[in-house]
């Protein structure tokens, strides 16, 4: 990529940050580190700050289909509306149903696999390698984490969950784990956790519903539902993606 060529998608980015704060109608941070740990370090203490004037920070990869996405906002879903309908929903049933409907077409097929620990998440995975993109901190004016899947209504598309279901089941983790959202790109959630699963019987539990909720992440990430549980004992970052 030649000079101008950089030089043009800079401004790119710079008009879709500029445009996506605007339709977003919060306060935001934009973060001018490209490292993992100086942006981690940001959203902690905007977490900290958040606490005390009720708000919930959330990392935010501005680009042209995240404008699209927050223009849904005023169009087909409003955020009143996204929660209304969250609030009649059971997580809980939710997440067994999609659980049946992620399930291989194959009998033969073991998609449970064998339990074995794996490596701990510690910052979120979708900054490790930000390079030179804009992010931004947004402070989402609500103190209930999670409804900032209101806010930026993501999905609907091949089998990711609809916004409503995203933030019942958001809340359903949060009550139980201490899950909070924390960062949201067009086609990724990942999450911030307090409180882990500590034992085996309770992350196999927690990764088949992740599975039912992001089929993805065993499919085309770990391959089996107790590789994911492995990842989850202790851990603290949960990562979801849809293709």
């Amino acid at each position: 990529m030649g000079i101008f060529d950089r030089f043009k998608k800079k401004l790119e980015q710079k008009d879709h940050l500029k445009e996506f704060i605007s339709k977003l109608g919060c306060e935001c941070q934009i973060i001018q580190q490209n490292d993992a740990q100086g942006i981690m370090t940001k959203y902690h203490q905007a977490l900290i700050q958040g606490e005390n004037e009720g708000f919930t920070p959330l990392i935010i990869f501005p680009s042209e289909i995240m404008i699209e996405i927050v223009d849904i906002m005023t169009d087909k879903y409003h955020r009143e509306s996204i929660i209304a309908k969250a609030n009649d929903i059971d997580a809980i049933e939710l997440l067994k149903k999609l659980v049946v409907e992620a399930m291989p077409e194959e009998e033969e097929y073991d998609i449970a696999g064998e339990f074995s620990i794996d490596v701990q998440k510690n910052d979120f995975i979708s900054i490790e390698n930000v390079g030179n993109q804009n992010i931004i901190i947004a402070k989402i004016p609500t103190d209930k984490p999670w409804e900032v899947a209101a806010w930026i209504p993501m999905g609907g598309f091949n089998s990711c969950p609809l916004p409503e279901e995203q933030v019942a089941v958001f809340k359903y983790w949060y009550e139980k784990y201490g899950a909070r959202p924390g960062l949201v790109t067009h086609d990724v959630w990942e999450l911030l956790v307090e409180k882990p699963p500590k034992t085996q019987e309770e992350s196999e539990f927690l990764a088949w519903e992740q599975f039912g909720f992001c089929g993805d992440i065993v499919w085309q990430g770990v391959g089996t539902v107790n590789s994911l549980a492995g990842s989850l004992i202790n851990s603290t970052r949960w990562y979801f993606w849809w293709d």
